[in-house]
């Protein structure tokens, strides 16, 4: 079953001991108000707090159009605009690890410094559809937005402190989970896989 902002509202409701669910965002009860104007925030945070691989992507960065005399790096590149955190800058003919730093300039937009021509970003980008989260992420999103809601809906600082801790435990799982996909060794002995064959 697909994620919905919905569920994961009717998740925190119901982590606060919250039975009676809404039945949609848009409605103007008091408790999706309130959801509503933390959501954003809390989802951006928990996509920044961790490194999703659902979320993970990498762009070629194009060059800022401005000198930066007090910067000690040669290349001044755009921050991409639906970037949450930059995780790794490589090279694009080698693709090793470069060193780089988070800078702001005069107008105050945000730009990516380093030594590296023609520099290749990983980065977590912000998703705005649940139907694209996965369901530790779901959780997680849940659990801190309990947090954040908790005084309000049930006047209850406790509660909130309970649910925080839940989320830093659930992340801890989902960091776990996530590692697991993928490989970073492949096996040279197919003996198992003919064997199968």
């Amino acid at each position: 079953m697909a994620n919905s902002k919905t569920q994961i509202f009717n998740i925190a409701l119901n982590i606060l001991g919250i039975s009676n669910p809404i039945e949609n965002t848009n409605i103007t009860d008091n408790r999706a108000i309130l959801l509503n104007n933390y959501y954003k925030i809390a989802r951006d945070y928990v996509l920044k707090d961790y490194d999703w691989n659902f979320a993970s992507t990498f762009k070629q960065l194009s060059l800022f159009n401005s000198n930066l005399n007090q910067s000690n790096f040669k290349y001044c590149y755009n921050y991409p605009n639906d970037c949450i955190c930059a995780r790794d800058i490589f090279e694009k003919d080698n693709f090793q690890l470069q060193k780089f730093e988070i800078s702001s300039v005069e107008s105050g937009e945000k730009v990516i410094l380093t030594d590296t021509n023609e520099a290749i970003l990983r980065y977590t980008r912000r998703i705005d559809k649940e139907i694209y989260f996965t369901s530790e992420f779901s959780m997680a999103l849940s659990y801190y937005l309990a947090s954040l809601t908790s005084n309000v809906l049930t006047g209850s600082i406790q509660k909130g402190e309970i649910a925080y801790d839940k989320y830093l435990k659930i992340l801890k799982r989902a960091k776990m989970l996530n590692a697991a996909e993928g490989a970073d060794y492949i096996y040279e002995d197919n003996t198992y896989l003919d064997s199968r064959g």
